[in-house]
Order: structure tokens, then C-alpha cells, then sequence
């Protein structure tokens, strides 16, 4: 879906918050990945009208660039970080550490050490293995650490297996069924002087469309809680569900996500004393107001007739076709009279380098742009120098003006790296 502050021009050209999209590849050049800051701004309100402000959480992973943290600490929301580099990221730009929840599969103990001293708002153990490192570790910083037990519910979600983690083949959280989970809370209240066991989190898996994986997903883990209460008296002081709402017109709003989540846990929870309920969304509050912006370098026939539209960049700047099978929505401008069918491919040397096939597009001509839509998650963040590609620069846009991010990277930084 187009930004919500995306137009076109009675020329046919078009607009972007305001400015002229070609007037953005032009002084930032192309690729370029641009962002609709108002649209952001709004998502992040609606999340927070529907949760609470300081009960949401951007999943740092889908997007992170300086900018956006200021938006996001301006609107009084947290930040899930999942790994040591987006926790350093966050507090050398001056995020408060308190408002930071810190994930990740596998955490180094410095990037633990680092959570403990700075004390970070809560430490996510997703494996049974992980205790007794952050034990460790809070006790030499003689701290005592919040945090969150991730369970793995066992919930089956409908979506790309790359995005299903809430499985029972999934390699995130500890499993409730065999008793790995029970064993961990009792682990976790033993070290009761070194961490603080808040509650528990879940996150069943990304793009879903339906309420019914995040309620089956929440029953599972306020089933748990009761367990844990009732056999060592530990009370869920804090209920984090994860993010994955998709972002196509059918998937729920965050308002009935909220009461869909507060109706259910007031259910299973049976006379305990509701938790506080957070929540981590990612791709809904950065995805639709960010779209890639290219150049039509080439059209080429393919043997088999098919047309090919060649644009100058690709794979490395948008990953999530190859890696997913994304089918974005695409647009060119300006737009013409007439209609055709193509495919849109990359610059890279991949096979697999293509934006989308069978796209319906207006006329296309060599030096037009190519907007692709619904880019703004998973794309700056994954983005890499395959072929030697620079990875573009971000700008924000609002009310006609464009406020840069970050920019394009160059051989020179590249360079730096390299021991002679």
C-alpha cells in the first residue's frame, strides 16, 4: 500500500509527503529509500492510543536509523533491541536505557554485561542455557536484572516459514509442553537476589492477518502463568506479546488487537491480578511509510517474449523478494496512457534478483522511476554490498520537505575495513 501522504500530480508525476519524487532522486540520487514521517508518526500513535504509550515497543530490528529514535522517544515508546550492535546503536544516540528491551537468541556477555550496568528495562531469556550466564553476570555487576521468560507456545502460524516463530520446530523461546519452561522459572527464582523475574513474552511469528494465532498464543502462555503461580507462586507482573500484525487491509486494527488481547487474558488469567501488557510492533508502524525509489535503466525482451524492466539497483538494497517471496506493490513515474505487463528486475548478478514479476504498470520508458511500495521494514536494515553495491541513504519526508537519515555509502568507507 502507497504512504497515506503519497499523490500524483496532474501530470502524472508523483509526490511523496508533500515533494515531487523525482525531485528526491534527483538531489539524493537512486536508489533511495524515503519515509512518509507524518504516516509513521500516525502509526506510532495509533498503537500507543490503543496499549499505552509505554507499553509499546519498535521492533528495532525492522528499521533503525537515528532519526527514528527520535521519533520514537518523542512519542514515549520503548525499544526491542536483538542484538549487542542495536543496543550500543540505541544508548551511544542517547535512548533511554529503561525504555529498552533487549532480545536476541544468542546475547553475548558483554552485550549482557552492557544490559546489566546500564540497566536496561528488561533482558528476554530465550533459552534454558541463558540463565545462569546473566545470573553470573548481574552479580558481578552487582545488579539485579528484570526480566522476561520468551515461551514457546506451540502455535502454528499461517504465514512464510521464515516469519513462523512460534512453532513447535522453532528455535526461539523455551517450549512449555515438556516441562523445559517450568524448569526455567523455577532456575530464575532461585537466582531471585541476581534477576527479576517480571513475566513472560511470546512472539508467534510475523504478517498475520487474523487475530486467532496471537489469542491461541496468548491462552497458551496465560495458561503457564497460572501453572507457575499456583506451583511457586510467581505472578505475572508483565505479559509481552510480541509484534507480527500484517499490514494488508484485512488484518486487524491495533485497537482490536488490544481488546482482543485484554478480553483473553482477563479469561485465562482467572482471578489474577491482570499483568501489564506490551507489545512489539515492527513492520506495521515502519513498513507502509517507507517505499525504494529507483531509476528504469534498462527494458529487454527476454527469449520468451517477456519484457523486462532493469532498474539500478536491487537484491542488496531490497532483499525480501529473494529471501521471502515478496510481491510489492510497484508504480512508475510518471504515468502514461496504457498499461503493460513486465518484470522488474535487479542490477545484481543473481538470478533471483527480482522486485517482481508480472507487475502491471503504466508505459514504461528508459529514465523513469520505479517506486516500490511497503519497503520501509526489513529492507534498509538488511540491506548489504553484494557486488560491491553502496547501500542508499534514508531520507524522512514531511509537509514537502525531505530531512536526511543517513547517506550513501562509498568505496572509501569500504576501504577503512580492509588490512594491508
Amino acid at each position: 500500500m502507497p504512504p497515506r501522504h503519497f499523490s500524483w500530480s496532474p501530470d502524472g508525476t508523483a509526490n511523496l509527503a508533500g515533494a515531487p519524487v523525482a525531485g528526491l532522486a534527483s538531489a539524493f540520487g537512486t536508489p533511495l529509500y524515503a519515509y512518509d514521517e507524518a504516516d509513521l508518526s500516525e502509526r506510532i500513535e495509533t498503537y500507543a492510543r490503543a496499549f499505552g504509550a509505554e507499553n509499546v515497543a519498535l521492533a528495532g530490528k525492522a528499521f533503525l536509523t537515528g532519526r527514528l529514535l527520535e521519533i520514537v522517544q518523542g512519542a514515549g515508546l520503548g525499544l526491542d533491541v536483538v542484538s549487542e550492535g542495536e543496543l550500543d546503536f540505541a544508548l551511544r544516540l542517547g535512548f533511554p536505557p529503561e525504555r529498552i528491551i533487549m532480545h536476541g537468541l544468542y546475547k553475548p556477555l558483554s552485550a549482557l554485561r552492557t544490559a546489566a550496568r546500564e540497566g536496561v528495562g528488561h533482558v528476554v531469556v530465550e533459552s534454558p542455557g541463558e540463565v545462569a550466564e546473566l545470573v553470573e553476570v548481574a552479580r558481578q555487576e552487582k545488579r539485579r536484572v528484570p526480566v522476561l521468560l520468551r515461551l514457546a507456545p506451540a502455535v502454528d502460524v499461517h504465514t512464510h516459514p521464515s516469519l513462523a516463530t512460534g512453532n513447535p520446530a522453532s528455535q526461539f523461546g523455551v517450549p512449555i509442553e515438556d516441562g523445559q519452561a517450568l524448569k526455567t522459572v523455577r532456575e530464575l527464582v532461585a537466582a531471585a537476589d541476581a534477576v527479576d523475574l517480571q513475566g513472560y513474552h511470546m512472539h508467534v511469528g510475523s504478517q498475520i492477518a487474523t487475530l486467532d494465532p496471537f489469542v491461541s498464543g496468548l491462552h497458551a502462555v496465560a495458561e503457564f502463568a497460572r501453572t507457575a503461580w499456583a506451583e511457586m507462586g510467581v505472578r505475572p507482573q508483565v505479559l509481552d506479546l510480541g509484534g507480527g500484525l500484517g499490514i494488508t487491509d484485512d488484518a486487524p486494527s491495533p485497537g482490536v488487537l488490544k481488546e482482543a488481547y485484554f478480553s483473553a487474558v482477563a479469561e485465562a488469567l482467572h482471578g489474577i491480578p491482570m499483568p501489564r501488557i506490551m507489545t512489539e510492533p515492527g513492520r506495521y508502524l515502519v513498513s507502509p511509510p517507507g517505499v525504494t525509489i529507483y531509476h528504469i535503466v534498462q527494458r529487454k525482451t527476454a527469449a520468451d517474449g517477456r519484457t523486462y524492466l532493469i532498474v539500478d539497483g536491487g537484491m542488496s538494497d531490497g532483499p525480501r523478494p529473494a529471501l521471502y517471496g515478496a510481491r510489492p506493490e510497484v508504480a512508475v513515474s510518471p504515468r502514461r496512457e496504457g498499461e503493460e505487463r513486465v518484470d522488474i528486475a535487479g542490477m545484481h548478478c543473481e538470478s533471483g534478483d527480482i522486485i517482481r514479476r508480472d507487475a502491471k504498470v503504466t508505459r514504461a520508458e528508459v529514465g523513469d522511476l520505479l517506486i516500490v511500495f511497503d519497503t520501509g521494514a526489513y529492507n534498509h536494515s538488511m540491506a548489504s554490498h553484494y557486488n560491491r553495491v553502496p547501500v542508499p541513504p534514508v531520507v524522512f519526508v514531511q509537509d514537502g520537505v525531505a530531512r536526511p537519515a543517513t547517506r550513501r555509502d562509498n568505496l572509501s568507507d569500504w576501504l577503512r575495513l580492509e588490512v594491508r
